[in-house]
C-alpha cells in the first residue's frame, strides 16, 4: 500500500510539474502574426456593419466577430510562415492550430466530448435494469446528470472558446471530479444513515464550491486548477481502487471499476507527450476526450453490476427477516 502511495504522489508531482510548466505560446508573440493582425483590423474592422453583412450566419451565431476573423486567418499565415522557415508549428494562446469547420473551433475535440455526453445517457439502461429501491440507484442519477452537464459545457467550450465557456468548461469538469468522489462515500458508507451522507456531502460540496469561488473571484490560476483536478483526480483513483482490490475476489465484475479507473488517468498522459494536430484536427486532447468513451461505457457496466449485487443482498436481507 504505501509503494501505492509513492508511485502515485511521483505521478501527480510530475504531471504538476509538466502542465503548469508549459505556458506562453509563440505563435501569437511573433512579429509575423502581430503585423498581419493589426492590417487585418484597420483595413477589415473599421467598419462593423460592412463586416457582419458579409458574415455567414452560422459565424455570427458563434459569435466570431471581426477581431476573431482576423486572429484566425493570420495565424494561418503565421503557420505557413514558420513552415516555410522550418521552425516547428507554433501555439497560439495555449493552443494549437485547429482548422475550423462550420465555425466549430475545435471539431474533434467536439465530437468526442458529444460521444461522452451520450455516453451518460446509460442512465436510461440503468433504469430499465435497476429497481428504485435499491441503494445508490438515486446517487448514481445525480452522477449522471453532473456528468451530462459538464460534457455539454465541454462541447460548448471546444465549439467556441471564449472567457465564459473557458471557465464554465474548468469549473464543470471539476464537479466530475468531486461528484465521483462523492459516490464513492455514498457507496462505501452506504446511503441510509443520513448524518454521514451529509457530512461527507457537505465537505465535498466546500470543497468544489471554494475552487470555484477562488477561480472565479480571486485569480483564474491554471496552474492551480490543475493541482487541484489532478490532486483529487488521483484521491479518486485511489480510493476507488483499494475498494476493489479488496472486494474483487466476492464480486468478480469489479474488474470493470478497477480497469476504467485506472486507465482513464493513463490516459492523461498522452497531454504530457502534446503534438501538434493531425490533419489539423486531431490533438492529444482530443485524443484523450476520444480514450474516455469505452471506459464511460464500460463504467455504465459496472454501475449496473454493482447495482444489481446490492439489490441481491438487499433481497437476502429480506428473505432473513421472513
Amino acid at each position: 500500500m504505501e509503494d501505492l502511495l509513492k508511485s502515485s504522489f511521483i505521478f501527480l508531482l510530475l504531471m504538476i510539474i509538466s502542465l503548469t510548466g508549459c505556458q506562453g505560446s509563440v505563435g501569437d508573440r511573433s512579429y509575423k502574426f502581430i503585423k498581419c493582425l493589426n492590417k487585418c483590423i484597420t483595413t477589415n474592422c473599421s467598419k462593423p456593419h460592412d463586416f457582419l453583412t458579409k458574415q455567414p450566419l452560422h459565424l455570427k451565431l458563434l459569435q466570431w466577430d471581426c477581431e476573431s476573423e482576423c486572429r484566425y486567418n493570420c495565424m494561418w499565415s503565421t503557420v505557413d510562415a514558420f513552415e516555410k522557415d522550418g521552425l516547428n508549428i507554433p501555439q497560439f494562446n495555449g493552443k494549437w492550430p485547429f482548422i475550423r469547420l462550420f465555425g466549430i473551433q475545435e471539431p474533434a475535440s467536439t465530437l468526442f466530448s458529444t460521444f461522452n455526453a451520450m455516453c451518460c445517457l446509460g442512465i436510461f439502461y440503468f433504469r430499465r435494469k435497476i429497481l428504485p429501491s435499491v441503494p445508490m440507484y438515486y446517487v448514481w442519477h445525480i452522477v449522471s446528470l453532473v456528468s451530462l452537464n459538464a460534457w455539454i459545457w465541454s462541447i460548448v467550450f471546444h465549439t467556441r472558446d471564449t472567457d465564459i465557456t473557458e471557465k464554465l468548461d474548468y469549473y464543470f469538469a471539476f464537479s466530475i471530479v468531486c461528484c465521483n468522489i462523492w459516490a464513492f462515500m455514498c457507496r462505501y458508507f452506504g446511503t441510509n444513515s443520513w448524518y454521514k451522507t451529509v457530512v461527507f456531502t457537505t465537505i465535498i460540496m466546500t470543497i468544489y464550491l471554494y475552487h470555484i469561488y477562488y477561480l472565479h473571484y480571486i485569480q483564474m490560476d491554471y496552474g492551480y486548477n490543475v493541482t487541484v483536478n489532478i490532486t483529487l483526480g488521483i484521491l479518486n483513483t485511489i480510493l476507488w481502487s483499494i475498494w476493489s482490490l479488496y472486494r474483487i475476489k466476492k464480486q468478480p465484475y469489479l474488474w470493470k471499476c478497477l480497469l476504467t479507473i485506472l486507465a482513464v488517468p493513463m490516459l492523461l498522459l498522452l497531454e504530457l507527450f502534446d503534438f501538434p494536430p493531425f490533419y489539423w484536427c486531431f490533438d492529444a486532447h482530443s485524443l484523450w476526450h476520444a480514450g474516455t468513451v469505452p471506459f464511460a461505457i464500460l463504467w455504465t457496466s459496472f454501475v449496473v453490476d454493482d447495482c444489481r449485487y446490492l439489490q441481491e443482498k438487499q433481497e437476502e436481507s429480506l428473505l432473513k427477516l421472513d
